[in-house]
């Protein structure tokens, strides 16, 4: 017979001592740091060239809630403050008289600077030029370019797509040069009139085809070969020298992270291609080429294990070569976003937390040091795309370009890439943070925090991210050991489902994440 001794007066009494052990909590590990952020941003896409031109009264809104920093009397933002903006450079499949684009495309169209007969004329894109002097107007010190296609007069088929006649990039061999010419001319005369181009893009998402029909195109772009690629920025490097253009030529830009990384094709594995000075296609010894490397986080996140593992490998073939990566395009493509889920369950709150989930991600396992959102603007209204595709819906007041004014809306995505852009400045630097609760897998299908400070006026922000159905406590496992912050309190800045950025404050022993919410601390390290 087994007999089992216990105290009948202490065993099972609560404010016995021994019940007294401290749960572990979230450790900040501020000497521990990773990437210096340079910006987040988003992409004026091909719609800011319709929208800029509408009345002033119009527009203004629309610019205010993307890159103002300010707040109103209660201390929430009044916009998500972006530090970069990303721009296009057109294609001039707006000034044919036949672009081969199907009708209900035309605000994919865009107008070229330069003409066949090779003529410059800048007061065209003026919509797209207004974003640029609006963001900069409202502080905005950082501007990126891209192309998707040379102009159309320098193309293979004469259009700004590629059909199925054209093998590779939509440029004769022959046009290289003019094209190098013309992109280097157009970021010359924006560094003259003032903004700083960190970056110039001649190439977007070179793995696809681009190819369609006449009459049926429905987006400019068109395919390169690596070697291609290559080639062009070579001719590229000599025309920024020639010109003194202090923007750096950015390549690649990749469809989709994987592409940068591995592949066997001749459009992939582009980090080695272009960076590995063995390689035939070796671009990285030229002195206008960037060390900011590209890709789009579309179709990235079929799993979280391929999520992280895609990350991470990035993260390790990048710094083999001394090199940063920036996420330049993201919305929510595809259907990962809904997680199994009906979307006629989902909130509006459950595609900012997805897009946060990303963001994350890609901060915290690929080590990004620019993230952009793609794209700024958007008038899709078909199912849950004003939930997906945009920060801003905007509805112009005919469908057509021809129109003259529209009406607009925000979403959550802008207010959840505000939980970020407003607050984690450029030159901030992530540190380490451990949770406990969760490995890393687990936190980014329900809890997800990252750490930021500045070591100029010491500023530390927290964002957090709770994708569960439970609020949760947050105890700083080493508070008043490693740091403490002035008044040992926090601003809080939340987006759920019934707040955009609402600005309250809470002491460091108090700090609640209610569920289904990102929220942003900050505050001063003493």
């Amino acid at each position: 017979m087994l007999v089992i001794a216990c105290s009948s007066d202490t065993a099972t009494n609560p404010d016995d001592p021994k019940f007294d052990m401290p749960e572990q909590g979230i450790t900040l590990n501020l000497e521990n740091t990773f990437q210096t952020i340079d910006h987040f941003g988003a992409s004026g896409g091909f719609q800011d060239q319709w929208v800029g031109k509408w009345p002033e009264a119009s527009k203004a809104p629309i610019a205010k809630l993307l890159f103002s920093s300010e707040t109103d009397a209660q201390g929430n933002p009044l916009g998500i403050g972006l530090s970069l903006w990303r721009t296009i450079i057109g294609d001039g499949a707006a000034d044919q008289a036949s672009s081969g684009f199907k009708s209900t495309s035309w605000f994919r169209e865009t107008e070229c600077y330069l003409d066949e007969a090779g003529n410059y004329d800048f007061t065209k894109q003026s919509g797209e030029q207004w974003f640029l002097s609006k963001a900069r107007e409202y502080g905005v010190s950082k501007f990126t370019a891209w192309a998707t296609t040379p102009p159309y007069f320098m193309t293979k088929n004469g259009y700004t797509f590629s059909t199925s006649d054209v093998n590779g990039f939509n440029c004769e061999a022959s046009n290289y040069e003019a094209y190098a010419k013309f992109l280097t001319t157009v970021v010359k005369r924006y560094e003259d009139e003032g903004y700083n181009f960190e970056t110039v893009c001649a190439f977007n998402e070179t793995q696809y085809d681009w190819n369609a029909a006449i009459g049926d195109a429905s987006q400019s772009g068109t395919k390169a070969f690596n070697a291609e690629v290559a080639a062009v920025t070579r001719i590229m490097d000599s025309e920024f020298n020639t010109q003194g253009v202090k923007a750096k030529i950015m390549i690649p830009e990749a469809a989709q992270l994987k592409y940068l990384f591995e592949g066997t094709q001749n459009t992939t594995n582009q980090v080695n291609e272009f960076f590995n000075s063995s390689s035939s296609n070796y671009i990285g010894n030229l002195s206008s080429v960037s060390n900011n490397i590209a890709g789009h986080s579309y179709f990235s996140n079929g799993t979280t294990n391929e999520s992280l593992r895609q990350r991470k490998s990035l993260r390790t073939s990048l710094s083999s070569f001394g090199l940063n990566y920036w996420q330049t395009e993201y919305s929510l493509l595809g259907g990962t976003y809904q997680q199994e889920r009906d979307i006629t369950t989902l909130s509006p709150i459950d595609y900012g937390l997805w897009l946060s989930r990303i963001i994350h991600t890609d901060l915290v396992f690929g080590n990004a040091t620019g993230w952009s959102f793609w794209t700024a603007l958007n008038q899709s209204t078909f199912g849950d795309h004003p939930d997906r595709f945009n920060l801003i819906l905007y509805k112009p007041n005919s469908n057509s370009p021809s129109h003259t004014d529209g009406s607009f809306e925000d979403n959550k995505l802008l207010w959840a890439l505000g939980n970020f852009s407003r607050f984690v400045r450029p030159g901030m630097v992530r540190f380490e943070i451990n949770d406990p609760d969760y490995s890393d897998e687990t936190s980014v299908e329900n809890f997800m925090i990252s750490g930021y400070t500045n070591a100029l006026n010491k500023e530390i922000v927290l964002v957090c991210v709770n994708n569960t159905d439970n609020s949760r406590d947050i105890y700083l496992e080493n508070y008043g050991i490693d740091f403490e912050v002035v008044n040992n309190s926090f601003d809080t800045y939340t987006t759920s489902s019934g707040s955009n950025l609402r600005k309250a404050t809470v002491q460091f022993d108090g700090i609640s994440i209610p569920k289904k919410s990102i929220v942003t601390l900050k505050g001063t390290i003493k």
